[in-house]
């Protein structure tokens, strides 16, 4: 545990990472090229290793230091140089990713998912830690914006990347409120890995045969197809 002072600046830090946290969601739904969707994504995963490394110092927890090296190395290092080693033509592909909604209308929907969020979570924080009044809702809110862009989005690595960044926003909440032990957060760290290199070589694949990891192109194939 650290003194008041230092302490109150650790949880203002924390306050300021949240915001950045919860922008980067709304940056998620922005770019018009797969590329784009990665770095967001990267700088995500270091706001969430960033606010989990304030949190250990905090609290003097061990596991939240190892949890933010693991997060750091796992999503800001490796997730995206297996994508961009398997997925290299998809990721630098000039082509514009094709969207359901608008970014406008997009992002005036996430506003409004943010709102409804922190006032779902508000009856929650009553008599709870300041990091927890912090990370609570800024994580759920997160979450739900990352559902809302999976939802919108219509090619495979965005999606993955939506899918990871639900994945961001669930942890961001779970750090402040969870006791778990540093050993599960390891084992969820290195399935997430996994997961995303068997998806990663499966788009590939899909691309390679197909031309396209757009989903609408993939609609239109019929079994027997010659590839």
């Amino acid at each position: 545990m650290t003194g008041g002072f230092a302490a109150n600046l650790l949880v203002d830090l924390d306050a300021l990472v949240g915001g950045l946290f919860i922008l980067s969601a709304f940056f998620l739904m922005a770019p018009r090229q797969a590329q784009g969707f990665l770095k967001h994504f990267v700088r995500q995963s270091f706001l969430l290793a960033l606010s989990a490394l304030l949190l250990g110092w905090l609290h003097g927890s061990v596991e939240l230091l190892l949890v933010a090296l693991i997060t750091l190395l796992a999503k800001t290092l490796i997730i995206p140089g297996l994508l961009t080693r398997t997925l290299e033509r998809e990721l630098r592909s000039r082509r514009e990713v094709e969207l359901a909604v608008s970014v406008p209308a997009s992002l005036l929907v996430a506003i409004v998912i943010t709102v409804l969020a922190f006032v779902f979570v508000a009856p929650l924080l009553h008599g709870v830690g300041p990091t927890v009044d912090i990370n609570l809702p800024i994580g759920f809110a997160v979450t739900l914006i990352g559902v809302y862009t999976l939802a919108v989005r219509r090619e495979a690595v965005p999606q993955m990347l939506a899918v990871m960044a639900i994945d961001n926003g669930a942890f961001f909440a779970g750090i402040a409120i969870a006791s778990s032990s540093a050993i599960v957060e390891l084992a969820a760290g290195l399935e997430g890995v996994v997961v995303v290199l068997v998806v990663a070589i499966l788009a590939r694949t899909i691309a390679q045969h197909v031309g396209s990891t757009a989903v609408g192109d993939l609609t239109s194939l019929k079994e027997g197809t010659p590839s």
